[in-house]
Order: structure tokens, then C-alpha cells, then sequence
């Protein structure tokens, strides 16, 4: 049963403004130390150095407010200011840049509400240099800095668990600062940084949320870049850019089973660059490398966004078109071998050319796409027996 005299201690029980200090400085300092020796054997991209950057700024913030009444305040205060400004955006930038969502427009609002916390404070130490104003002014536009990646986030319809979280964590960070600027205006006249009151216990829960979901997010993210990097590097051919062969035949297979399910035609084309062992023989692999650049180049920029294309051997390369009947695709293919011995006069001294295989069905359940590759095959050893760079169909 609750007493009146545990009531009593409770409402006399405030949290001293200084240890949480003392806890900031140790937390924000543990994770910067974590974080750089987590990220000393990754690559050095801008989003982990930047968020690497943001910690150790933070850390010099929380560790410059106990110089506050040693230093002049002209001095501490608009260092601490700027500190945390500086830490508390370069974080978000960071955070931004790591999903993607960095562009001109975010770019454009940051320097904005940056330029206006500058002004604003100065002209506020300046004219009038109150802590309650100083503390509502720089609440403020930390709020400002914030609510625009949190909206960002919640609006996205698509949107990973990760996001959301992120997303949440900013929106209720925003509503603190926006309470914390109210409070130091209106409700507490003479609060200061050091003040102990709700509003300032509020700031300090969701700086302590916002420490530790920022480094749980930049953790993730950067799991899930690498993911990502690992995915593309076992699904695309590194030379030239296009789906490796594993992953191409699995998209192969389910546009497959979609193409069955719907009754809507399927084309598979074999490409197999004429006379390739010559090439590398004569002018050297580098060469070689060079024209498979540029022969993929050259068939991507004429195929749509529902076609498939990989390369499948060393010279040899597929296409999947989907929705193609037997005429389009012949025109199509044709194309595609037409834009192969133009890019090749455009491109370098020499000409060469393709040999393409097509096959065209309107599949059902029992269609296997190893027997078409298996067809398709066979009507391009034909074109290369037929005199090379043209288009057979299998029948």
C-alpha cells in the first residue's frame, strides 16, 4: 500500500542534472569509440564517417556544458550550441544519406534552418541573451531539424520496420523539443540549460533514446548496405553490369510460371558475340573486356523495363522478352543485332557482330525452360553454321 510518506519522497525526488551529464558524456563517448573501431575495416564511405564525426562532436558537447560559469558565456555557450547543432545534424544527415533520402531538396532545407539557428541565436545573445530564450530558440530549431526526416520516414508507403522505428523516435524527439521551447518561454521563465523540470528531464529521455536509436539504426543500415553489396555482387556480372547467370535463369523462371499463369507469350534470345576468341587473340583481353562493355550497353538500351537480360558464358548472353510474340520478337531481335554492329563501328576500329538464337512460346504448367534454353541453343549453333551475325529461330 502506498503511504503518504512515499508519496512524499517520491514528489521531493529529482534526477541531478549533472550526473545525467556525467552519463551522456560516458554513453556518447563509449558508442563514438564503438562505432570507429566498428567501421576501421569497412571502406570509408560519407555516411559512416559522417556519423562517426556527429559522435565525437557530441561528445565534445555534453563535455563542453561543464565548463559552463568557468568560461565566459560568449564564449561556452555558443560553442555548446554550435556543437550540438553540428553533432545533431551531421547524424541526421548521415542517417538520411545511409537510406537514400539525402537529396537536393533535404540538402536545401538543412542549410536553411541551419542559417536561420545561426542568426536567430546570435540575435538572441545579442539583444537579449536570457537562458530561457536561449534554451526555447535552440529547442526550436533542433525540433526543425528534426520533424523533417520524421515525416520523410512516416510518409513513405513502403516503408522497412527499421524506418518506422526511426520515424517514431524522431516525431516524439521533435514534440520534446517543441515542449522544452514552450516550457522555457512560458511555463518555467527561468530555466536554464542546467534547470530541472519536466520539460528538461523530457529533453534529456529523448536524447537518451535518440543516442541510443541513432547508433542502433547506423548499425543496422550499415548491416543491410552490406547485405545489399553482397547481394549485387553474387547476382550481377561484375565486368559489365548486367545479371549474372544464376540470377538471371531464377527471374527467367518465375516470369516463366507468371507467363503460364496469364497465357501471355515468352520469348528467350541467346546472343554469342562472332569470332570473340579472335578479338581477345588479336588486340588483347583488355580489349576483349572492352567491347563486352560495350556490346551490353549497346543491347540494354534497347530493351524495355519487363525484359530480362544476363550474360550466361564467356561471350555468350540472353534475353528474356516478355509478352513478345513470334513477330515482335523477330523485329526485336533483329534490332538488338543491328544495334550491336552500329555501336561497334561507333565505338572502336574494328566491327564485329552477334549470332542470336530466338524461341517463342505461349507456355503452360509442364513448359521447362531448360528444354527452351536447350531449343534456343541449337537455333544459334545454326546461325553461327548459317554464316553468323543473323537471327535464327528455333521451330
Amino acid at each position: 500500500m502506498i503511504t503518504a510518506h512515499m508519496v512524499g519522497v517520491f514528489m521531493g525526488f529529482q534526477l541531478d542534472i549533472r550526473t545525467l551529464l556525467y552519463l551522456f558524456i560516458t554513453g556518447n563517448l563509449f558508442i563514438a569509440l564503438l562505432i570507429t573501431f566498428y567501421r576501421v575495416h569497412f571502406s570509408k564511405d560519407i555516411a559512416s564517417v559522417a556519423f562517426i564525426a556527429a559522435k565525437w562532436l557530441q561528445v565534445l558537447y555534453w563535455s563542453s556544458i561543464l565548463l559552463w560559469n568557468k568560461m565566459p558565456d560568449y564564449i561556452v555557450i555558443p560553442l555548446s550550441n554550435g556543437l550540438i547543432l553540428a553533432g545533431g545534424g551531421l547524424e541526421i544527415a548521415a542517417l538520411l544519406l545511409m537510406m537514400g533520402m539525402l537529396g537536393r531538396t533535404e540538402k536545401l532545407y538543412y542549410l536553411l534552418i541551419t542559417a536561420g539557428s545561426i542568426i536567430s541565436f546570435i540575435f538572441v545573445v545579442l539583444f537579449f541573451n536570457q537562458p530561457n530564450l536561449r534554451v526555447a530558440t535552440t529547442s526550436f530549431w533542433v525540433m526543425l531539424f528534426v520533424i523533417y526526416p520524421g515525416h520523410s520516414l512516416m510518409r513513405m508507403k513502403e516503408k522497412t520496420p527499421l524506418q518506422s522505428m526511426l520515424g517514431m523516435i524522431f516525431y516524439v524527439f521533435a514534440a520534446a523539443m517543441l515542449w522544452r521551447s514552450f516550457a522555457a518561454l512560458f511555463v518555467e521563465p527561468e530555466m536554464g540549460a542546467l534547470s530541472a523540470n519536466s520539460a528538461q528531464y523530457s529533453y534529456y529521455l529523448c536524447m537518451f533514446f535518440f543516442m541510443l536509436g541513432g547508433t542502433l539504426a547506423f548499425i543496422l543500415l550499415s548491416n543491410e548496405h552490406s547485405y545489399e553489396k553482397l547481394k549485387r555482387i553474387a547476382s550481377y556480372d561484375s565486368l559489365t553490369g548486367i545479371l549474372g547467370r544464376r540470377t538471371f535463369l531464377l527471374e527467367a523462371e518465375l516470369k516463366l510460371a507468371l507467363a503460364a499463369k496469364k497465357q501471355e507469350h515468352y520469348s528467350l534470345l541467346l546472343l554469342d558475340l562472332d569470332h570473340f576468341k579472335k578479338i581477345n587473340d588479336t588486340y588483347g583481353h583488355e580489349k576483349g573486356d572492352a567491347v563486352l562493355q560495350d556490346f551490353a550497353k549497346a543491347i540494354e538500351r534497347n530493351l524495355g523495363n519487363g525484359d530480362l537480360f544476363g550474360r550466361v558464358g564467356g561471350e555468350e548472353f540472353a534475353v528474356l522478352l516478355y509478352r513478345l510474340d513470334e513477330e515482335a520478337s523477330d523485329i526485336k531481335a533483329e534490332q538488338l543485332r543491328q544495334a550491336v554492329v552500329d555501336s561497334s563501328r561507333s565505338s572502336h576500329s574494328f566491327e564485329y557482330t552477334v549470332s542470336i538464337g530466338v524461341i517463342t512460346v505461349l507456355p503452360d504448367h509442364r513448359t521447362s525452360l531448360n528444354m527452351l534454353y536447350k531449343l534456343c541453343d541449337r537455333a544459334l549453333y545454326q546461325a553461327k553454321q548459317e554464316g553468323r551475325n543473323r537471327v535464327v529461330r528455333s521451330r
